[in-house]
């Protein structure tokens, strides 16, 4: 359920039935190569939340389009904020979110550059000590094995040879791959160029690659090994039947995490104990 449909008298309800779990969907906004919308990141994160919401019922609140974007600007639609006022928005936010009765809060998020400010975010909601847990869960484009292993009926022999072929070959995946492109396609097709998919090199120049020889980190390694915002490999053969695949493999997953979230105790009883312990 959306929070943004829900009356004001149906929170009530809302929430015993969600056993007070709410979704939190972030991406951002940078391009995805010259095949797929800039907003990618947030429009994945918010579909597939809503459609695993129908699945296992949670409300989902309204998306962050915001991200951890400090690098990249040269690119049209690329949007960045300060760390300080992202962190702000997500601290106000889930503040709000529990306030109105949601005390499990699972950040789902869909953009790899989010990674560590979720994680710092997450450890400062303990340091707060507030009455409500912040989860975080993530979308991987790894999964094309996974949907081979299920093997859904709608899948023709044709489409299952593609995704074989992608797996045998040790496709490159990443940044609006072919699973990426997968992802849009499924929810949202007349945004997806699929004729553009070549247009632009995706794979890595490995300039910065001896840095990390040397176990030495850099934001600047992903931006100039990936001078095109594409990291994958070109591949073709993606259509509507794959692209639902994988919509139903990652929305079942996420749908099977909000399940756990809803019935699992464990989280409840430590955090009580923790919040004594500082007292």
């Amino acid at each position: 359920m959306l929070w943004e449909n829900l009356r004001e008298e149906e929170f009530k309800d809302a929430i015993k039935k969600s056993n007070g779990v709410c979704i939190l969907p972030i991406g951002c906004l940078e391009k995805h190569g010259q095949h797929m919308p800039v907003g990618t990141d947030a429009i994945q994160a918010a579909e597939f939340a809503r459609i695993a919401a129908d699945k296992e019922y949670a409300v989902v609140f309204p998306t962050m389009y915001f991200g951890e974007k400090t690098g990249a600007g040269e690119f049209a639609g690329t949007v960045m904020f300060s760390a300080k006022l992202r962190f702000d928005i997500l601290t106000e936010t889930c503040r709000e979110i529990a306030r109105n009765g949601f005390k499990k809060i699972l950040i789902y998020n869909c953009h790899g550059g989010n990674h560590s400010m979720i994680g710092d975010f997450t450890r400062s909601v303990l340091f707060e000590k507030n009455d409500y847990m912040v989860f975080n869960s993530t979308l991987y484009t790894d999964c094309i094995a996974q949907i081979l292993e299920i093997g859904y009926d709608f899948l023709t022999d044709e489409d299952t040879k593609i995704m074989q072929d992608f797996v045998d070959q040790k496709i490159p995946h990443g940044h609006a791959c072919f699973v990426e492109t997968g992802f849009i396609y499924s929810v949202r097709p007349e945004t997806i160029r699929l004729d553009k998919m070549n247009q632009e090199d995706g794979l890595s120049n490995g300039r910065f690659d001896d840095f990390g020889k040397y176990g030495i980190g850099t934001p600047f390694a992903w931006m100039a090994n990936y001078p095109n915002s594409y990291s994958g490999g070109y591949f073709p053969g993606l259509n509507e039947r794959i692209a639902k695949a994988i919509m139903e493999y990652q929305t079942d997953l996420l749908a099977e995490r909000i399940k756990f979230l809803k019935t699992e105790t464990i989280s409840d009883e430590y955090h009580k104990e923790w919040l004594s312990k500082q007292k």
